[in-house]
């Protein structure tokens, strides 16, 4: 599946060359602008926050940086198109197994790519995916033609790039709650990089809300929060990652041979993905309505974790051994993660009383005094490994790991959770599959928990012709199985008590157009935290994109999602399951005025009812400007809109632009206006200033927020 057609509309066919090197050379020059996948990231985002309302937009926000710096990244080391490196350009949803499939078999039928018009001679390539990764891409010499280069250590310290990026956020009024520290969120990071080759870096961030100097405290106070952390940022990162590391090479094969390599190197914080997510993965994890016309994931394996989110990741060490075509990845980590730890009662027997932890906390705020009793407070040991066979056409692989927690987790009872992990140990295991032949992808993923369940899911993606594919997914998650750090598709992010079947399809019916539609079956086979039976539910989306001309395209979407959760009727004794549905519609046409000046019209509708008798909408209009022009410095992104909803349950959520390696999507609810002004400047050659501010106009009060960030890159 080409996640690109759920964010950039199709091109017309037939453009001439003259057009695609000015596509070309606009998005060569305007690098930062990745609107296409902030929309990728919105649409995940607006998903999760209509089914979890306690998810809040910061910390949605949070959990799109991982993707975002990997992003940046190639945006300054971009890939080989010639090369295997092309396999990370598919790990972040931007080609498809057959396109890459696809991109190899050129190669070996005509040789290195010199340019990228030459990719439209490819049958799975267009326009649009030229338009997509020409920023991330350049065309080098074949890699097997080439004589391995081993730069020194001292090479790569000292001439490799620099980047420190300074971010401040702050919004006004401040909440109301009562918290120990400053309103305004700020962010500290410094990255260096050498090629693709060598990556380290530092992150530091205190969230809005929590204590930065603590002498500001009372004494009292004082005392209590130096208990759980000192003065100054609440959370620090460290990562150093370095890549193919040859320790032995093939006499057969000369310089360029099989040998033994270091695929990877993670010391530090970092990331891991394996399969199709059920087993074991960390960091982002696209859902459904990301995953378009096909939710086969690309497992990214080990990767450095240089942003700020503090939910799962690892701390330690990750290595990749490569020979061949055969991975073998050995990973161990330690580190403390947040939790509620309660002591038990027992008997005066002069022993101290256990123990135990009732709750996992995966927020990162440490704001008020309870939330800081919960900060570090549980060990957390995680060790095993990766074995993959990974040919041309099969791949296999086979995860496992062992999780060991410092202190017992003991939940408090309740009809939902009996089923949930309890205890100090835990070990998973699974094995995964991606098999392609010809036109036809197959994939999927058996995991079994140490308590002897298994969860499944196997599907495939057909692409029978260039301008049409649809993909089969089945799943079905054991309700007693148990995992602590899985990723896969589902209805639920725990992988547990849960049968599916989805079926998407993509296809491009006449010349600039594209049509994404899916739908989704799903059953929970136990109880939840909103429902106190087994239920059912349905959802079914659709996209249209339709690109009018060079400078003028339309979208369309649409969703219905219809869930069960238990009834609020006050009227009655006990809980009852009833079906609420949510419907969602969004229209927007862009046009440009000149190459530097586009318009933007947006609407959206939002409808929520359920068997109670609740009913609410919600609407929204605005108006975008960008003015970006190439040859200058500078650049200004301006927003009017006007929002009202009947409740929070039909309440709006948007994608904003906002400064680099930032994310905001804000619920609109209520009745009000909305405005912003966004501005970049680039300072003295090496500096960069953007600046955000946003203004919400309600009917009882006006609230400010307000972004700026600097960036030095030498």
């Amino acid at each position: 599946m080409m996640i690109w057609v759920l964010l950039v509309p199709a091109v017309t066919l037939g453009q001439s060359s003259d057009t695609l090197r000015a596509q070309a050379d606009s998005l060569k020059q305007g690098k930062e602008n990745i609107d296409y996948l902030y929309q990728l990231l919105m649409e995940h985002t607006e998903e999760n926050l209509s089914e979890d309302l306690e998810l809040s937009e910061e910390s949605a926000e949070t959990s799109h940086e991982d993707l975002l710096e990997e992003y940046l990244f190639y945006q300054s080391n971009p890939v080989n198109i010639n090369s295997e490196e092309v396999v990370h350009l598919e790990e972040m949803g931007l080609l498809s197994t057959f396109q890459i499939k696809a991109l190899r078999q050129y190669r070996r039928q005509f040789g290195d790519l010199l340019f990228i018009e030459e990719l439209l001679m490819i049958d799975e390539f267009s326009e649009p995916v030229m338009a997509v990764i020409t920023p991330l891409v350049y065309f080098g010499k074949n890699e097997k033609a080439m004589e391995y280069e081993a730069p020194g250590l001292g090479k790569m310290l000292t001439q490799g790039r620099n980047r420190v990026t300074l971010n401040y956020a702050q919004k006004f009024p401040p909440p109301d709650e009562d918290y120990l520290g400053s309103p305004l969120k700020l962010q500290v990071k410094y990255a260096y990089h050498y090629k693709q080759r060598l990556r380290f870096g530092v992150t530091l961030e205190k969230d809005a809300g929590e204590p930065f100097f603590l002498g500001r405290l009372s004494d009292t106070i004082q005392e209590i929060v130096k208990q759980h952390r000192p003065s100054g940022f609440d959370f620090y990162g460290a990562h150093f990652y370095m890549t193919d590391i040859r320790l032995t090479r093939d006499a057969r094969h000369g310089t360029t041979g099989r040998g033994l390599m270091v695929k990877n190197l993670a010391l530090g914080d970092y990331l891991l993905s394996f399969g199709q997510g059920l087993t074991l993965w960390s960091g982002m994890s696209f859902g459904k309505a990301s995953g378009g016309s096909s939710p086969m994931k690309r497992a990214a394996g080990v990767r450095p974790k240089a942003s700020a989110s503090e939910g799962k990741f690892f701390r330690g060490a990750a290595t990749t051994l490569q020979y061949g075509d055969w991975y073998a990845t050995a990973f161990y980590s330690f580190r403390h993660i947040d939790a509620t730890v309660v002591e038990t009662d027992t008997l005066d027997d002069g022993i101290d009383d256990p123990e135990l932890v009732s709750a996992l906390q995966e927020t990162g705020y440490h704001r008020t005094l309870g939330e800081l009793e919960k900060r570090n407070a549980l060990r957390q040991q995680v060790f095993g490994g990766h074995l993959c066979y990974a040919g041309p056409q099969l791949e296999v692989g086979f995860t496992a790991y062992h999780l060991r927690l410092g202190t017992p987790l003991q939940l408090k009872p309740s009809k939902y959770n009996q089923f949930y992990f309890q205890g100090d140990r835990l070990t998973d295991m699974g094995l995964d599959f991606r098999w392609l032949v010809g036109k036809t992808a197959l994939f999927g993923e058996l995991a079994r928990s140490d308590n002897g369940a298994f969860s499944g899911l196997v599907g495939t993606t057909v692409k029978p012709r260039g301008y049409i594919n649809f993909s089969l997914l089945y799943r079905n998650y054991d309700k007693r199985y148990q995992n602590l750090l899985n990723g896969a598709f589902g209805e639920s992010s725990r992988g547990q008590g849960e049968e599916g079947f989805y079926l998407g399809l993509q296809c491009a019916p006449a010349p600039g157009w594209d049509l994404l539609a899916y739908c989704d079956f799903f059953r929970l086979t136990w109880l939840t935290s909103q429902v106190y039976n087994p239920s059912w539910g349905q959802e079914y989306s659709l996209k249209i994109n339709r690109q009018i001309s060079r400078n003028a395209s339309m979208q369309f979407r649409f969703k219905s999602k219809s869930k069960m959760k238990n009834s609020t009727n006050d009227h009655v004794f006990s809980h009852y399951p009833i079906f609420y549905t949510k419907r969602t519609a969004n229209f927007q046409v862009s046009y440009g005025i000149t190459d530097a000046l586009v318009f933007s019209d947006k609407a959206a509708y939002s409808h929520y009812f359920n068997d109670d008798g609740a009913d609410s909408r919600g609407y929204f209009i605005c108006h975008d400007v960008a003015f970006k022009p190439t040859e200058k410095p500078y650049s200004l992104t301006f927003r009017y809109a006007l929002f009202s909803s009947d409740d929070y349950y039909s309440r709006i959520t948007l994608y904003e632009n906002d400064v680099l390696g930032a994310f905001s999507i804000p619920s609109l609810s209520g009745l009000g206006t909305r405005v912003y002004l966004l501005g970049k400047i680039k300072l003295f050659g090496s500096f960069s200033l953007y600046s955000r501010m946003g203004f919400s106009f309600l009917q009882d009060e006006t609230k400010t927020d307000l972004k700026v960030e600097v960036i030095w890159k030498g």
